[in-house]
């Protein structure tokens, strides 16, 4: 794991030393660079596997080739075998050696398609002149770059970019739309102007000449039929499981993980307990009614390990400013301080911790691919229900909805404009609409006159078509699959992952995903729709494991607990004077007159409204004051102490 960076077609005195200093927290052991006329690209290093000679950039034998990385290659020794039997001679013990000799044996795609891991990497080759960029099949390393007049810069982290004095800090005003809606930027674009991340599951090519051409190698697999049974699913599902958790657990320093009271966490951490012994275990709580300590620290004694328990407290709110330049792209969510809190708990301890991210994009975990697949199933007559939905008080509606906040008047809102308009929207604008958090009418009236026009839909893309060689057409794939596929598309990387990579790295840890072994979620998409989804319980296959893996618990064990979506309860820090000042600090008449993206008025009715303490009035002020710390940290250059 590390932070990368480079730069091509042009030369800046200083640039490679400013872009790994601004991500010295990435890689806090060391540094690596390779520097040749027109080219220089670099690492900073945390050590974990082979600490000793694993050392970046790596070369081939001849040196024609040199790699840097950040990430980690699970199935390394694997490749390493086969490729000392094809000849290749390694000089060091490094998952990063097996990139250049499977590069030189593969080629760049027959490479990819053997890697088992999770990755950002440049490659040079100096024979040809092409430089590579590639990033693992579901985004869980980033990497951003910069293309514009000749020149060519990439990074793992958006702000060593912005170290050139070629690329200004300018907001990309028309992605103001997107974060508004859905609280985070879809991949490519990012709130930067001129800043682009490779999407997940992409290479890039740079070419001698400068040209830069990008191609996806890697596909969520639909199928339109020709399952195996059911106990077939399990057995493979159950075997595929201990070995990407072995994979996973592959390390030369000790490996720990975060645990949550729901059974995704559990799940990993039971299956940790089979490969080794005395586990460290980290959770989070907020001292509230939503508090899943309790059930975490009940799977930890079951389990056996060290477990800590770390609680977000009112004054951490001033920490806002650091966390959002740590996150690079502004991500409109208060969790991430409880993110950034439970990895500065373990980095305490460890360099690697495990999670349960991926299990409910696989298996259908989210309340939300229900309520979609029952305004498909209502078809024509989903306006209707909306016209009903309309009638019914929120507070009946709240015992029809599995959330632990009061839907409001709000949240009632956004259901009924679901439904009546589901019609007319296409399946990715649904599944947008039923995330929103700004709608598009509450976008334009709290836009200034000048901004009106970015309210709108047109941003969104369409479902993306199928390669050839899977399901027949999309409309013969299971409706689940295909709304599970959307989620690999951009909430997964975009706002799942990214909250977790930026806020353990900052604290310099490594945080691994063995619910996203590519093969488990290829095997995912194999299996029937039932397994996943069946009646209202959700990630049913995976609850069945649960079960066998925590038969002897006395009560409550984790298969049987339900999902409680995870969320920082603002209605219980909302009189601290943290949270207040932070709000008066960033909102205020002037400071949103200065910035002149939003009407003061609409943003006073809004601060107004959030006096009520319904929850989503209290996220769409959390998502305004965190754009404006992204402002500050990036675009008027204040850096993390914004």
């Amino acid at each position: 794991m590390c932070g990368i960076y480079g730069f091509s077609g042009f030369d800046e005195d200083g640039l490679l030393d400013r872009m790994a200093r601004v991500q010295i927290h990435r890689g806090p052991d060391g540094e690596g660079r390779y520097e040749r006329p027109g080219f220089q690209m670099g690492m900073r290093r945390l050590s974990i596997i082979d600490l000793a000679g694993g050392w970046q950039p790596v070369f081939n034998e001849d040196r024609t080739c040199a790699v840097v990385l950040n990430g980690e290659i699970y199935n390394y020794r694997e490749l390493r075998s086969q490729l000392e039997g094809l000849g290749h001679s390694f000089a060091s013990l490094s998952d990063t050696e097996t990139l250049v000799h499977g590069y030189e044996q593969w080629g760049l795609e027959g490479l990819l398609s053997r890697l088992n891991g999770m990755f950002a990497f440049c490659l040079r080759d100096e024979r040809s002149g092409d430089t590579f960029i590639a990033r693992d099949r579901t985004g869980q390393k980033p990497l951003y770059y910069h293309h514009a007049s000749g020149r060519f810069l990439f990074a793992s982290e958006a702000k060593s970019i912005l170290q050139s004095r070629h690329v200004p800090a300018r907001c990309r005003t028309s992605a103001i739309d997107a974060y508004l809606c859905l609280r985070n930027v879809p991949e490519p674009a990012t709130m930067f102007e001129g800043i682009d991340m490779l999407p997940a599951a992409h290479f890039l090519k740079l070419s001698r000449s400068g040209s830069l051409s990008i191609q996806r190698y890697w596909e969520v697999p639909l199928t339109d039929g020709n399952y195996a049974s059911d106990e077939a699913c399990f057995e493979e599902f159950e075997a595929l499981w201990d070995d990407a958790i072995r994979l996973h657990m592959r390390s030369d320093v000790p490996v720990g993980a975060y645990l949550s009271g729901g059974v995704d966490s559990s799940l990993v951490v039971a299956g940790m307990t089979k490969v080794t012994s005395g586990i460290s275990t980290y959770s989070i709580g907020f001292n509230s009614p939503i508090d899943e300590t309790k059930d975490a620290e009940a799977t930890a004694r079951f389990l056996g390990t060290n477990h800590h328990t770390i609680h977000v407290q009112p004054a951490d709110f001033n920490l806002l400013p650091k966390i959002v330049w740590h996150m690079d792209r502004p991500v409109g969510d208060a969790l991430i301080i409880a993110f950034y809190q439970l990895a500065e708990g373990a980095a305490k301890d460890l360099k690697v911790v495990l999670g349960g991210e991926g299990a409910d994009e696989c298996f259908a975990g989210y309340d939300f691919l229900k309520k979609l697949l029952t305004a498909n199933r209502l078809g024509p007559a989903a306006p209707l229900a909306g016209n009903i939905l309309k009638a019914i008080p929120h507070q009946v509606l709240n015992h029809f909805f599995h959330f632990p906040a009061d839907l409001g008047s709000q949240g009632k809102k956004r259901g009924v404009d679901f439904l009546l308009n589901y019609r007319r929207r296409h399946l990715m604008a649904n599944f947008y609409a039923l995330r929103t958090l700004w709608s598009e009418e509450e976008r334009r009236s709290l836009y200034a006159p000048s901004m009106k026009d970015f309210a709108g839909e047109s941003w969104i893309p369409h479902e993306r078509p199928l390669p050839p060689g899977t399901a027949r057409s999309l409309q013969q794939a299971p409706m689940l699959d295909r709304l599970l596929r959307l989620q690999f598309d951009e909430w997964l990387q975009d706002w799942a992952l990214i909250r977790q990579d930026k806020n353990t790295m900052a604290h310099s840890l490594e945080y691994r995903l063995p619910f996203l072994d590519h093969r488990l979620i290829e095997l995912a998409f194999r299996m029937p729709p039932h397994l996943k989804l069946r009646g209202r319980t959700d990630k049913w296959i995976e609850r069945r494991l649960a079960d066998k893996a925590f038969a002897g618990m006395p009560s409550n064990p984790p298969g049987h607990r339900p999902k409680i979506p995870f969320f920082l309860p603002l209605e219980f820090f909302f009189e601290h004077p943290a949270f207040k000042n932070l709000v008066a600090d960033t909102l205020s008449d002037s400071q949103i007159k200065a910035r002149g993206y939003f009407d003061p008025a609409a943003v006073r009715a809004l601060l107004t409204r959030m006096e009520s303490r319904e929850f989503l009035y209290l996220k769409q002020v959390m998502s305004l004051v965190i754009l404006e710390l992204w402002h500050r940290a990036f675009i008027d250059g204040k850096g993390p102490d914004a």
